[in-house]
């Protein structure tokens, strides 16, 4: 069988190439939480595959070039599996003492006992649940139904990342969509002056649109991920206005079997393709000024929000995440048992 000898510096080029894209390609399918990764991982790692084959064919009879491309193909679509899973299986914060935390502003003094040991409630609850980020805040009104506008909020303060690609951190004024409690909370924005409680397109909470008519021609993205990204050119942005980025488990509840974004059909839960959000903050002015009861919020199927009110106490919590399925009424509960113990 006739065999060519390929040009020594082409062959070099096209195998550095190879290794180059490929390694491209590992690195975008490990890349937590990207549109596709894992499929343009793969892509890029085949063309790498298909480069070094193409450098190496002419030496090689036809059958075992096109073995061996079809092995790289199949090893090349178990390193981009592989890789992405772990990657978004992997827990946010292998520790609790990890879980940063924003406070703002700094709790009275006579509470700070209550606010210690309840940060390391929230800390191994982010932990145990792997949830991106979870804000907090507690009001004190007067005991049972005489809460109205007399009480205040005590402690505010936000936890882990509201955005996972960037790690912008939650604060107490980052907005979470509130999910089913939007029918509740919405109609005291106005009398009560809430400024960071509202209504917005579902459009403005999903990064990129994400499988939407708005969403970014793919060859445009593809671009933007693979090649101008890595390098610094258009680096990820959280989303604008302290709103909070999303997320859903990946299989069935359970937020610690990794998560994806939600997508804009997973936000516009409630009317008219509107994503309705909140802060603790607003959501515990709320709770002292009107009397609720405890309301929960849920999104994509799973509870995002809940608000806990202390009848005997006038202790109110207010507990967001951005993570669907998070155990929000069961931190809610323990952070009000912690503020109730102190104000004995």
């Amino acid at each position: 069988m006739k065999t060519t000898v390929i040009n020594p510096v082409k062959a070099f080029t096209l195998i550095a190439l190879g290794l180059a894209i490929a390694a491209m390609g590992i690195y975008v399918a490990n890349a937590d939480d990207a549109p596709g990764a894992a499929v343009i991982g793969l892509l890029l790692m085949v063309v790498g595959v298909v480069l070094g084959v193409r450098a190496a064919q002419n030496r090689l009879p036809k059958w075992a070039a096109r073995t061996a491309l079809a092995v790289g193909v199949i090893v090349a679509a178990f390193a981009a599996f592989l890789t992405h899973a772990v990657s978004v299986n992997a827990p946010l914060f292998p520790r609790s003492q990890e879980v940063p935390s924003v406070v703002d502003p700094a709790p009275p003094l006579q509470y700070m006992a209550a606010v210690e040991r309840v940060r390391e409630l929230v800390r191994s609850a982010v932990r145990e649940q792997n949830l991106p980020g979870v804000s907090v805040a507690v009001g004190i009104g007067q005991p049972s139904v005489a809460l109205s506008k007399e009480g205040t909020v005590v402690w505010a303060e936000g936890f882990g990342w509201r955005d996972v690609v960037t790690r912008a951190p939650v604060t107490a004024d980052t907005r979470f969509n509130i999910g089913t409690a939007a029918s509740a909370v919405t109609a005291a924005v106005a009398p009560l002056g809430l400024t960071n409680t509202g209504a917005d397109s579902a459009a403005e909470w999903s990064p990129e649109h994400i499988g939407e008519p708005e969403e970014d021609f793919p060859l445009f993205t593809i671009i933007r991920h693979v090649i101008f990204r890595p390098i610094g050119l258009a680096p990820a942005q959280p989303l604008p206005g302290d709103r909070a980025t999303f997320y859903v488990p990946r299989s069935d509840d359970n937020p610690g079997r990794g998560r994806r974004l939600m997508y804009m059909r997973d936000l516009a839960c409630c009317t008219n393709g509107m994503a309705f959000y909140s802060t603790p903050s607003d959501l515990v002015r709320f709770a002292l000024a009107t009397n609720p009861g405890s309301v929960n919020g849920e999104l994509a199927g799973g509870m995002v929000m809940s608000l806990m009110m202390g009848r005997d106490s006038g202790i109110v919590v207010a507990v967001t995440s951005n993570m669907a399925h998070a155990n929000t009424s069961s931190l809610a509960l323990r952070v009000g048992d912690a503020f109730a113990e102190q104000t004995r």
